[in-house]
């Protein structure tokens, strides 16, 4: 019965489970742990119990999973949208066509420089100061090889939302290099790591 609610309802604090059962006791409300105490399910390392927190977070990874990607199409759709009010033409979304082309959106230089122009969008719903993201290794090649190319970075706070446009020498220097056998495959970046470049920007839903 259980496990039927939480597939009908799909709860917020399902989210937590990923994090372990401690984690979500901790955090889901007193009702939800109740139940769980009920179950037998709050306590006890055997097969069953194992398997059930197992198939709960196996669920709510596919549901953040979902989550991240809603965020990161906002983002996308936002970098459309600034693109062509920049360039007066309407940009390629290559991110809905294909996730390994190694960015997310296709633009020109300018009005007037017809230049391809690729384009990284990463996006979070909290504010500079505690927003990061993940840049592949894949990203950051396709970035050194494109002509031009540039670095959207989205937040999408209450209070509105702000874009970060950054060069790949802004980037450069939170890269790291390969050093020994060793070769890095993807990095994580505070966009704080970024304070200034932020501005607000003016929805235009048209």
């Amino acid at each position: 019965m259980l496990i039927d609610f939480i597939e009908i309802e799909q709860p917020p604090w399902l989210q937590l489970i990923p994090y372990g059962r401690r984690e979500t006791l901790l955090q889901a409300p007193a009702s939800i742990r109740q139940v769980f105490v009920e179950a037998g399910l709050a306590y006890g390392e055997d097969e069953e119990t194992v398997q059930f927190w197992d198939g709960l977070a196996a669920r709510a990874r596919g549901l953040r999973d979902g989550v991240l990607l809603d965020i990161g199409r906002r983002g996308e759709r936002m970098t459309l949208q600034y693109e062509r009010l920049r360039t007066g033409v309407v940009p390629k979304w290559i991110a809905l066509e294909s996730s390994s082309d190694g960015y997310d959106v296709l633009s020109r230089v300018s009005q007037t420089d017809t230049r391809r122009m690729t384009i990284e969008v990463k996006t979070s719903e909290r504010g500079p100061d505690f927003a990061s993201f993940h840049l592949s290794r894949n990203e950051w090649e396709t970035a050194l090889a494109s002509m031009a190319h540039q670095f959207h970075l989205w937040t999408l706070a209450s209070a509105g939302p702000q874009l970060a446009v950054l060069t790949i020498d802004q980037m450069k220097v939170h890269v790291p290099k390969d050093e020994g056998a060793g070769i890095w495959e993807a990095l994580k970046v505070p966009f704080s790591a970024f304070e200034g470049c932020f501005l607000d920007f003016p929805r235009d839903d048209r």
